[in-house]
């Protein structure tokens, strides 16, 4: 029997201990990868609903506050069983547990806010009008943003002190419901 080189044998034990690339995802892993694109997306715009929603202090109301928490917490719950229903390994579940956690995380967030805001300003609901307004014209480069537009918009109709405001972003909510619901329509034509 031939003894192998020592340079074979480091070789060898360096294959074993450390992985090739090809094997640290499976075989799968467009719906993990689309999970966590699509919350972590999720994630930045809640993100910045919670930033302009605390600068133009509507988590003065805890009602608020906790509205907001419950539809971010049911974004993440309803990703959390796609997580679990493609469940496809270790490595495909703690990626997804990861981004969920954070969105968990991000979700609690107003709540943590509620103690700290005490009135709101007076350019609060011609701000949230603004955002609304730029949240629809980004709608058309990645459709599902609108739907934070029509958040911005409604929370601006419920703080609207004048008439055109109160109108202005009743228009804005339609004009994102109407452009979610051709988008969903062309989107349903190509199932």
């Amino acid at each position: 029997m031939q003894s192998q080189s020592p340079l074979i044998r480091r070789l060898s034990l360096a294959a074993l201990l450390f992985p090739l690339p090809a094997f640290a995802f499976q075989s799968d892993t467009t719906n993990i990868l689309l999970l966590a694109i699509g919350l972590g997306g999720f994630c930045i715009f809640n993100l910045l609903l919670i930033g302009l929603f605390h600068f133009t202090g509507q988590y003065s109301s805890r009602g608020f506050a906790k509205a907001h928490m419950a539809i971010s917490l049911f974004v993440a719950a309803a990703a959390l069983a796609i997580a679990l229903i493609y469940l496809q390994g270790v490595g495909a579940i703690m990626l997804n547990l990861g981004v969920v956690i954070v969105a968990v995380s991000l979700a609690l967030l107003p709540m943590h806010l509620v103690n700290v805001d005490k009135s709101k300003p007076s350019w609060a609901t011609a701000s949230l009008l603004m955002a609304a307004v730029l949240l629809m014209l980004a709608a058309y480069t990645l459709t599902p943003i609108a739907l934070f537009a029509i958040a911005c918009a409604h929370v601006a109709a419920l703080n609207a002190k004048h008439i055109a405001i109160k109108i202005a972003a009743h228009g804005i909510a339609l004009w994102g419901y109407g452009y979610i619901g051709y988008w969903l329509y062309q989107f349903s034509q190509h199932i």
